[in-house]
């Protein structure tokens, strides 16, 4: 697939001829040329080793790998070009090594934002990870929309709703600041007005959507993610569900409990103003998409997952969660056979 990505390639030359770096990581999928700028590095001269051994969900393992990398090369750059998988391994990279370098990030997902936040989602044998420190945060970015071109329907999706889903958690959280929630409010704005035609893969949308992923990014940045997500990891590991399906359903009955708790009124008002769904129409619009399919369980999963929530998410959700309350919301959408 050809892309015309050339004004985005020239702004990658320019700002790495200006940072002039003495040798490059370039953090990256298999297939890690095919926007481009691996081959661009090589056009201005600047040395470059690629670094792809990692998985789709990087393990801790993955990123020692990285760190053995840059150092046996005598690197002193990063440049990530993918979705979440490859930008939060170069975090990780340069959350454990402890080493001062810089990265630039290029993500080709509208999903994550992990290219602008604080997070490198990653994991330890399957089991979630995650690191939060400002000094990840990627110190430029080129927000090269032509890459979502090449992005299959179901990404498309699956990482449209984790953009969705930090958006609202963001707002809910109680950690959220007029600033953190205007984010929000313009990242559901342009999800609300691009994702039917986006997910058809209509080019004009290509913009807007990077846009609204990177303003979710920025509003967890400040207000962090809530319970939502804490609900999705087991979900993504029992069942193999890609991250966002694994949230955004999470999101969906975590919303229902909500409104049936009567305690937050406003708030839930407030929902259904941004996102322009009741949470009954979220869930068909779930529904719709195919998501809420194979939601069964085996008891000894489902007793897994009810057990595994991860509490310190839950902490600046705005209803306390009791375990039975946790149970309760599982089995709203959870079916044991």
């Amino acid at each position: 697939m050809e892309y015309n990505n050339q004004i985005f390639l020239d702004e990658f030359k320019n700002k790495m001829l200006k940072l002039n770096p003495q040798k490059v990581l370039f953090v990256c999928s298999k297939e890690y040329d095919r926007y481009g700028y691996r081959k661009f590095l090589d056009e201005i001269n600047i040395k470059s080793v690629s670094f792809s051994s990692f998985e789709p969900c990087p393990e801790v393992s993955s990123v020692q790998k990285g760190i053995e990398a840059y150092k046996s090369n005598g690197c002193d750059f990063v440049v990530a070009v993918g979705g979440g998988s490859a930008i939060d391994t170069a975090k990780g990279i340069k959350f454990y090594s402890k080493l001062d370098f810089d990265i630039l990030a290029v993500p080709t997902t509208a999903g994550t934002g992990a290219e602008v936040t604080r997070f490198a989602v990653l994991y330890k044998n399957k089991d979630k990870e995650s690191v939060s420190d400002c000094s990840i945060i990627p110190n430029f970015q080129i927000f090269d929309y032509t890459t979502l071109k090449s992005l299959p329907y179901e990404q498309k999706i699956v990482t449209a709703l984790d953009a969705f889903c930090h958006s609202v958690e963001a707002f809910w959280s109680l950690d959220a600041t007029d600033e953190s929630r205007q984010f929000s409010k313009k990242s559901l704005s342009l999800f609300n007005d691009n994702f039917a035609k986006y997910i058809e893969n209509d080019e004009s949308t290509f913009e807007p959507m990077l846009e609204c992923s990177m303003l979710a990014g920025k509003a967890i940045n400040i207000a962090r993610t809530t319970a939502p997500h804490a609900f999705s990891y087991k979900l993504h590991k029992l069942k193999g569900f890609y991250h966002g399906r694994a949230v955004a359903v999470s999101l969906a009955y975590i919303w229902k409990f909500m409104e049936k708790s009567g305690k937050l009124d406003s708030l839930m008002k407030e929902t259904r103003e941004i996102t322009g769904f009741d949470v009954d129409g979220y869930i068909n619009f779930l529904s719709k998409l195919g998501l809420c399919n194979d939601l069964t369980m085996t008891e000894s999963q489902f007793d897994e997952t009810i057990h595994g929530v991860n509490t310190q998410r839950l902490q600046n959700f705005p209803l306390k969660l009791t375990a039975d309350d946790i149970e309760n919301i599982y089995s709203l959408f959870i079916k044991v056979k």
